[in-house]
């Protein structure tokens, strides 16, 4: 096995002002002897002098515009759990520590390449999401975590190496027993090196077996067994505002942080998502909660974003917003694109050229089928699901109930495929229908549309919808106006009357 353990330092921190290192100065404070100190403090606090360990009215008469928050654990704890969310398209198996999260990445190599590949994706991706990392690795996750905290960026791939690698850490960074600390520091010793030097029996007799389990877990000698964490059905996600937002284009900044993180399961889990609930969390009045749709399941942020942002513009806050909540109840598993297996021989081959024309073809259909879907997806969310519709043919010889309006391209090859087949039985009927036959004079039998019509010799019977009590009984012809228009007129064969229902283009 290979661990790749990942330290959130400032998590405590981050939790608060996630992808906002540029806000305002904040510090995180913890109870110490009766006192508030600081603990933790961004950039923008460190900037006015203040430091961790600091008093807190000492913190605030130096930064009188500091924003102070109580450590939250309950919050590093969910965090931890929306980060293992966003990292299970790396890694099936995950595991936690305090600010610490640890992926088993040995059965990942295969899939990603070579390590530093998968390092700077995961580094990366935690940089996008607003959290600054540590990371270590090793063939156990106690070493793993152990070098991320102390020495990061050390990569250990064969146990051999770990007692090295280990060997001038402090003892107090493996154990917070004060017993094994104190009697291992008056014996004269200090690293961890020199602790494993010692007769492990005379180690066990002196402090105890649980110092010497500990280190045989660090370097691979006894099981180290840790709670695997297992994905959620739903994903399900809010992220906390620094402060009120007014602006709906201001939104788009930490909704792509959700979306991040939405994709990342989704990448995990392989599936992808059609169908994505937005809440927007106000002080005082209820939540504005919101959908976004896209034409097809997705697990691509920058498309989702798009949407995202095209939707927001249309929105009007009644509240100024103080978190943002992404909620996905249904995805659907994604089917995987085949690769052609002798895809680079034959494009780089003169044999034939035609398979090579043929898959740059498919590829330009491909993107221009991706550019309309995200036309009408921000269609959809500007102007309303309702407003953007498409065509779908109906089993029905009727022509006004012989379509109808569904989601735009749901039967789009549905429409085409009937469309050839009318083509090819001789069925000719216009492009354009009217909504409602419109009645039409017919002096000595002969119809008249701004003049006498021309009909052709042989007409088309439609009679039918004797079930439903719609029934009709027609006789279609096309014809020709005075102005040399083309139209599409019936005879009804029940009262003998003429109507005009189209026009060809």
């Amino acid at each position: 096995m290979l661990w790749l353990a990942l330290y959130l330092p400032q998590l405590p921190l981050e939790v608060f002002a996630p992808a906002r290192r540029q806000a305002g100065p904040l510090a995180i404070v913890e109870s110490s002897a009766g006192r508030e100190r600081i603990s933790r403090c961004n950039a923008a606090a460190q900037a006015d002098g203040l430091r961790p360990g600091m008093l807190l009215p000492t913190a605030l008469a130096l930064c009188a515009g500091l924003a102070v928050r109580r450590r939250a654990p309950a919050r590093e704890r969910r965090a931890l759990d929306d980060l293992a969310a966003w990292a299970y398209q790396f890694s099936s198996c995950i595991a936690f520590e305090p600010a610490l999260l640890l992926l088993e990445i040995g059965a990942s190599r295969r899939l990603f390449g070579d390590l530093t590949t998968l390092q700077e994706r995961i580094r990366c991706g935690l940089e996008q999401l607003g959290y600054r990392v540590r990371d270590g690795m090793a063939p156990t996750a106690l070493a793993a975590g152990l070098l991320a905290r102390n020495r990061s960026g050390c990569r250990v791939l064969d146990r051999d190496e770990m007692r090295t690698a280990v060997s001038d850490l402090p003892l107090a960074c493996l154990t917070r027993d004060a017993a094994a600390r104190d009697l291992i520091r008056h014996i004269g010793l200090q690293t961890l090196g020199e602790v494993l030097a010692l007769p492990r029996p005379e180690l066990v007799r002196r402090v105890g077996p649980r110092l010497a389990l500990l280190l045989d877990r660090l370097l691979g000698l006894a099981p180290d067994p840790r709670a695997q964490w297992q994905p959620p059905r739903h994903f399900e996600q809010t992220l906390e505002l620094l402060g009120e937002i007014g602006q709906t284009s201001a939104l788009v900044f930490p909704a792509r942080r959700l979306l991040l993180a939405l994709c990342g399961f989704l990448h995990g889990c392989g599936g992808g998502a059609q169908r994505l609930r937005w809440g927007l969390v106000h002080r005082d009045r209820p939540d504005t909660d919101f959908d976004q749709g896209l034409l097809d399941p997705s697990r691509d942020p920058e498309r989702m974003l798009a949407v995202f942002r095209e939707r927001i513009e249309r929105l009007q806050l009644p509240a100024p917003v103080i978190g943002l909540g992404l909620r996905v109840d249904d995805w659907q598993i994604l089917d995987g694109c085949n690769r052609e297996l002798f895809a680079g021989s034959v494009a780089d081959s003169p044999i034939d050229d035609r398979v090579a024309d043929s898959a740059d073809d498919r590829a330009v259909d491909q993107t221009v089928e991706r550019i309309d879907k995200a036309l009408l997806e921000r269609l959809a969310n500007r102007l309303g699901e309702q407003r953007v519709r498409g065509l779908r043919c109906r089993a029905d010889h009727r022509p006004e109930y012989a379509w109808g309006l569904c989601a735009p391209g749901e039967a789009g090859v549905e429409l085409a495929a009937v469309a050839t087949a009318a083509s090819r039985q001789g069925l000719s009927q216009p492009p354009w229908l009217l909504t409602q036959p419109l009645p039409l004079p017919a002096p000595r039998g002969v119809p008249h549309h701004g003049g006498a019509l021309r009909l052709a010799d042989r007409p088309e019977r439609i009679e039918t919808g004797w079930w439903d009590g719609r029934d009709i009984a027609r006789d279609y012809f096309i014809a020709q106006g005075p102005a040399g228009e083309c139209l599409w007129v019936f005879r009804d064969r029940r009262d003998g009357g003429w109507y005009l229902h189209g026009f060809f283009v």
